[in-house]
């Protein structure tokens, strides 16, 4: 379990952002870092920049991958997201999940697909919102599922 994750109510996950210099094989190296440690990468996401990289991720250790990553040197910081299980791949399913956010006047920063342990392959959501135990609230209150850290490993 993640550090913080015990004095929280609300199940959330944890999200790094990485600096990256925007060169050559900057992804890899920080991939590299993560295998030698045996950290699974649950998400991805790369915003690119001029002159460097905002690498996103979701991890299944990510207490072990910060401190690796910090005494690596790289800078980062760290988020608390949502995990949402989607209950099925029907038309409409990710409609009614925002729809419940906007109801609850709630702002959704960005969104990205979470692999989920290879013990259970119902797809999972990353949110990031503005009101994390507002959101989680409304969420449950339509049925929906939250995932905590825990559930990735």
């Amino acid at each position: 379990m993640y550090d913080t994750a015990e004095t929280q109510d609300t199940p959330c996950i944890k999200q790094l952002s990485v600096f990256l210099p925007n060169r050559l094989g900057a992804l890899m190296l920080v991939t590299r870092v993560l295998e030698e440690q045996d950290v699974r990468v649950c998400a991805m996401s790369v915003m690119d920049a001029a002159d460097h990289a905002v690498l996103r991720l979701v991890l299944d250790k990510p207490t072990l991958a910060s401190a690796t990553l910090l005494a690596e040197g790289y800078h980062l910081f760290e988020a608390d997201l949502l995990a949402v299980r989607v209950p099925d791949t029907k038309v409409g399913r990710l409609r009614r999940l925002l729809s419940a956010l906007l109801l609850a006047e709630l702002n959704v920063n960005y969104v990205y697909p979470v692999v989920p342990p290879s013990h259970d392959s119902r797809p999972l959501l990353a949110l990031h919102v503005e009101d994390l135990d507002t959101a989680a609230r409304t969420l449950v209150e339509q049925g929906l599922e939250l995932v905590g850290q825990d559930d990735l490993t």
